[in-house]
This record gives structure tokens, sequence and C-alpha cells, in this order.
């Protein structure tokens, strides 16, 4: 099966690499935000162009021309994505018509699963808990397509090999 429009199965590595490292994080952010040790992440970047004036909340351009991060949580969250994103897109070693199915599946379930709590939650949650909701729900389909693609691979094979198993007593005894 030809498979055009995945990521080559070398980057899945590093997918799980940026979701393992800003995945942590990025829970430990939400929790104890205030405790949060890295508010700024410093480079040795020099700008010095004007332009860059409208991305003044984002990048804190300081005097000598050297760029910060000023909002990690968006740093997180962009690192998080990306690395989710290689993880649900990239190509396994082998990639059949099974597999496909599977991915196909998982994504229709993610969607699926994802508008429904989000139904849930425009029916139940009011104020600003709703913003936080919505932050939340960029994440959902991804990781409900991931970890549901990820199980499917991980039990379809034991309950093909049960069924081949059954099959093979049915026939024995006849």
């Amino acid at each position: 099966m030809k498979t055009k429009y995945l990521l080559p199965n070398s980057w899945r590595s590093y997918g799980f690499i940026l979701t393992f490292i800003s995945m942590p994080l990025a829970i430990w952010m939400l929790v104890d935000g205030a405790n949060f040790p890295i508010t700024e992440i410093p480079t040795r970047l020099h700008f010095k162009y004007p332009d860059w004036e409208m991305f003044r909340n984002i990048f804190a351009v300081k005097p000598d021309g050297t760029v910060s991060f000023r909002n990690i949580q968006d740093l997180l969250g962009l690192t998080l994505i990306t690395g989710l994103f290689i993880i649900g897109f990239s190509r396994l070693k082998v990639e059949d018509e099974r597999i496909a199915q599977i991915r196909l599946e998982s994504l229709q379930w993610g969607i699926y699963a994802n508008y429904f709590i989000l139904f849930l939650c425009i029916m139940l949650v009011f104020g600003t808990s709703f913003f936080l909701i919505m932050i939340y729900n960029i994440f959902t389909p991804l990781l409900i397509f991931i970890t549901r693609f990820y199980w499917l691979l991980l039990v379809q094979p034991a309950i093909e090999l049960k069924k081949k198993g059954v099959c093979h007593e049915k026939q024995n005894k006849n």
C-alpha cells in the first residue's frame, strides 16, 4: 500500500522525544504555574529589525539584540502539538491495508470523541473554565487518535491469534 501523505518512519522517535519532554512540563505548568522555574528562554539570536515590534508579546527583544521567548506555555503547546502530530502521522515500518484501516478508524474515533466531549462541555461548563476547555480541545483529537491507534496495534494481533487458534481447534475436531 502506498502512503503518500505520511511522514517517514524515522521521524516517529523525534515525535516521541518532543511529546515526552513537553507533556510533563505542560502538565506541571497547568498544575503549578506560579512555581514553574522556566519563564523565559534566552537565545543568542540577534535581531535589530523594526518588524519584530509586532511580535513583542511573544518575543522580548533586549537592547543588545538578544531575544527571549516570553510565553513558555505557547512554546510548550507548539512542541506538544508538533510531537503528537509526528507520532500520529508517521509511517510504521510495515504499512499495509490493515494498518491503514486502523489508522482511519482511530482518526474517526478521535474526532467523534472530541466533539462528544466538546458538546458536553458546551452544555455543562461556563465562564473562564470554558476557555481552558477550548485550549485542551486543541490536543484531544490527536491524543485520542494516537491512544486508540497504538492500543489497537497492541491488542489486535492477540485477538487475531486467538481467532486463529479457535479456528484451528474447530478444524481439528472435525
